[in-house]
C-alpha cells in the first residue's frame, strides 16, 4: 500500500501521484483486495476504517493500475459520511484496463 498526494497532470487536471510513503492520515486505516478484471476492465475493491474521534464528510482514495510494473492508468473513489469505528467500503474502477496485475492505493484527501 502506498499513500498519495494530489499532483497537477497534464492540462491541469487533477490526478492521483504517488510517493515515498508520505505519513497516512492516523485516524483513517486503508485496506486493500487484490486487482480483479472483467470485460469493462479491472477495478480493487477498497475500505477505510474511521479509527479517530471525530466524523469525516468525505474520503478520497486513489489508485494506480499496473500490467507488468508500468502503470496503465489511475483512478479515484469517494466514501461518504465516515463515522468513529465504522469501516466505509468502496471500489476503485478503471474503464478499459482489462490487462491490469496490480494497484498501488492511498487516501489522497480526508475531510
Amino acid at each position: 500500500m502506498v499513500v498519495a498526494f494530489l499532483a497537477l497532470g497534464v492540462a491541469g487536471v487533477v490526478v492521483p501521484a504517488f510517493a515515498q510513503q508520505p505519513p497516512q492520515p492516523a485516524n483513517l486505516q486503508l485496506q486493500v483486495d487484490k486487482v480483479s478484471t472483467d470485460p469493462a476492465g479491472a477495478f480493487i475493491n477498497i475500505r477505510v476504517k474511521n479509527v479517530g474521534t471525530l466524523a469525516i464528510s468525505q474520503i478520497d482514495v486513489g489508485c494506480q493500475f499496473l500490467a507488468k510494473g508500468k502503470v496503465i492508468g489511475t483512478s479515484s473513489t469517494t466514501l461518504f459520511a465516515s463515522v468513529p469505528g465504522v469501516t466505509g467500503i468502496g471500489q476503485v474502477r478503471l474503464m478499459g484496463a482489462t490487462n491490469a496485475t496490480d494497484a498501488r492505493c492511498g487516501i489522497l484527501k480526508a475531510s
